[in-house]
């Protein structure tokens, strides 16, 4: 602090005040870069390159549009980003995850993998006190059992997604249910949920199938399904299975049968894949739509833009950027990346944005976003490229999410 030292010396009183108050703010400043952990503040961003239009390189994309529109620097040092691919592998992406603990010495984690993937990132980030931002998987143990204070979910879980669903064809006269769903960690959580809001609603589960991930021939379980002659069939799978079960029960002529498909999970690119004629009149719950007001409509757009694409984002590459976006923002607050730090920050500072407005994260982890009821529009009704939903209700939080008092977070225990 050469010119400190002189100043001091030089100067009269106004100046040593000035001159300390210099001082203070370089040991602060000092202080705030020595407790990052090399000479950038990383990121680790695991997804899956494999699949369709969501993931792999749209999630990048999403994470470094919030690094570049934070400026690419933090507390006076570049912001990274790693990417892994997880290939859906559990093995596969823990061992790339610990690497970037040991050695790379990452800051934080963001998650887009499947939930069997991302509740094995639950004890390595709450060991290693490192934030994890979860924006993908949907099992509700991520915010149950498995809660973590060092865990964050942006987006969604099975149980915000088909409680709405399930309520809204129970109002319609549904008694009886039939789930299919994935075979893992998610699409258990997702069926004894499913479960549970058929029962408070007065109606019968007949029975389930499971499937594993990136089946081809799903007509088995399909026939099963229909001939349970159960009200309505529940999907509970995501992308590509999703699309394939919709297209084949439709070869089975499912719904022309008089039985009625609920899509547990879904996002906007699926019902692109299927078309506006065979999606039609099917009734899911959103996070995020694209063309929901001037907000999201700017931020689309940019975001299009920046990919050099037609396809607008869905939830996930939006829950991605906000969730880079309020990590970096904590960062800059406390004046360190250390984990503890930067989490009391996200627990304490409430998210408004482009699509969030006052969310506040739970002490389970669950940011309290609320979520949007919506049918898909007829081939008639839809007057412009991507313009497919009907937003029938806002659903609130409090009625999205699981009540504090009925969770199973040791961290929301009195």
């Amino acid at each position: 602090m050469p010119f400190i030292s002189l100043f001091l010396k030089k100067s009269g009183a106004l100046s040593r005040v000035l001159g300390a108050t210099l001082l203070a703010m370089s040991l602060s400043t000092s202080a705030a870069h020595a407790e990052t952990k090399g000479d950038a503040v990383k990121i680790g961003v695991l997804t899956y390159f494999g699949g369709g239009q969501i993931g792999g390189k749209t999630i990048v994309g999403a994470a470094q549009m919030a690094v570049d529109d934070f400026g690419g620097k933090v507390l006076g040092k570049d912001i990274k980003l790693l990417v892994g691919d997880d290939q859906r592998k559990p093995d596969v992406a823990l061992t790339i995850a610990r690497e970037w603990v040991s050695r790379e010495k990452v800051d934080a984690i963001l998650s887009n993998a499947i939930s069997p993937i991302t509740l094995g990132l639950v004890d390595l980030t709450r060991n290693g006190k490192i934030p994890l931002l979860i924006a993908g998987p949907g099992s509700e143990d991520l915010t149950g059992v498995s809660c973590s204070p060092y865990s964050t979910q942006y987006v969604w879980d099975s149980y915000s997604l088909p409680r709405a669903i399930i309520n809204g064809f129970s109002e319609q006269g549904a008694k009886t249910w039939y789930i299919l769903t994935t075979d893992n960690a998610f699409g258990k959580s997702l069926e004894s949920n499913v479960r549970e809001f058929v029962a408070a609603a007065g109606g019968k589960v007949l029975g389930v199938s499971r499937h594993p991930l990136s089946m081809q021939d799903y007509s088995a379980l399909i026939l099963t399904a229909q001939a349970s002659k159960a009200d309505v069939i529940a999907i509970g799978t995501t992308g590509e299975d999703m699309v394939n079960i919709i297209k084949q029960s439709a070869e089975f002529g499912v719904m022309k049968g008089g039985q009625k498909i609920a899509l547990m999970t879904a996002a906007i690119n699926d019902i692109h894949t299927l078309g506006l004629k065979e999606a039609q009149g099917l009734k899911l719950v959103s996070p995020f739509y694209h063309d929901l007001d001037e907000q999201t409509r700017a931020w689309s757009k940019r975001y299009m833009e920046r990919m050099a694409t037609s396809t607008p984002p869905s939830h996930l590459e939006a829950g991605v950027y906000s969730a880079v976006t309020q990590y970096l923002k904590s960062v800059q607050a406390v004046g360190s990346a250390d984990g503890e730090r930067v989490m009391e920050k996200i627990r304490t500072t409430p998210i408004t944005d482009f699509q969030l407005k006052n969310v506040k994260r739970r002490d389970d982890g669950q940011m309290m976003r609320p979520m949007y009821l919506v049918e898909i529009k007829t081939p008639a009704e839809s007057k412009a490229a991507w313009d497919y939903y009907k937003v029938q209700q806002v659903v609130p939080a409090e009625q999205a999410w699981r009540p504090a008092a009925q969770s199973r977070c040791p961290l929301l225990k009195p």
